[in-house]
């Protein structure tokens, strides 16, 4: 399977591979441990995505596409989990992204 197959299966928003936030090492290591039939938990795929950058300590640039990336998902139930409990009390998560965070739900 392709990277760009595999990202389309699992149902990443465009924006993931556009801001470069696929990179290879952690899109190698899910193509690795798919299985046939997981796409049907995508969103299993796509958290770990969002976890890949948070246990990085991320800087709040890479905070700011998280959080925009998160309105994004096709599960809002787990980005929203996402944006309250990791993304806006991530370390470099200043006034900036968590504004981000309250205007995008407008």
């Amino acid at each position: 399977m392709t990277k760009n197959e595999f990202i389309n299966l699992m149902q990443y928003p465009r924006e993931w591979v556009e801001w470069g936030m696929l990179p290879d090492e952690l899109l190698n290591g899910q193509i690795a441990e798919y299985e046939p039939g997981s796409e049907r938990a995508s969103q299993h795929y796509r958290n770990g995505a969002f976890h890949f950058w948070l246990r990085r300590g991320p800087s709040k640039d890479v905070l700011l596409k998280l959080a925009r990336l998160s309105f994004l998902d096709p599960d809002p139930l787990m980005a929203d989990w996402l944006r309250k409990d990791y993304i806006a009390k991530a370390e470099n998560a200043d006034g900036e992204v968590l504004r981000v965070l309250r205007q995008e739900r407008l």
